[in-house]
């Protein structure tokens, strides 16, 4: 299956390892809006631009990144992460690819921080942030 990620699993950054034995796709965007909660960012539904990579992952790395977002299918409710379907838009093809992706399933309403360009890694950079968890 295919999988999109924006954050902390980004080549580069510390849970990168995760995706060690995936297949890299290219890089593109989805729609929504991109929060800096601290030590990792929240996806919410939106209509702005945010960046990443898009990857072609196994079972067991489905459960495994499950398990880094906190999604537990059986209990979405309760699930820090949801996983859903989006349309990814490659910058590498022009190509519109159905993937999933992890939505943040809690409010942000006063402890974070709007990403306005959409672009994790890049934020964490301008931050001087980018190794320094």
């Amino acid at each position: 299956m295919k999988i999109f990620v924006y954050g902390t699993l980004l080549k580069g950054l510390q849970r990168e390892r995760a995706l060690s034995r995936s297949d890299f796709l290219g890089n593109g965007h989805i729609k929504g809006e991109l929060y800096d909660l601290g030590r990792f960012p929240a996806l919410k539904a939106g209509n702005n631009k945010v960046f990443g990579e898009l990857y072609e992952i196994s079972e067991q790395t489905l459960n495994h990144l499950d398990q880094i977002e906190g999604f537990e299918s059986d209990n979405k409710a309760e699930s820090l992460y949801i996983r859903e379907m989006t349309d990814f838009h490659s910058t590498d093809t022009s190509e519109i690819i159905i993937t999933e992706t992890y939505y943040y399933n809690r409010s942000v309403i006063g402890r974070s921080t709007l990403i306005p360009n959409g672009d994790y890694r890049d934020y964490r950079r301008k931050q001087g942030t980018l190794n320094s968890y």
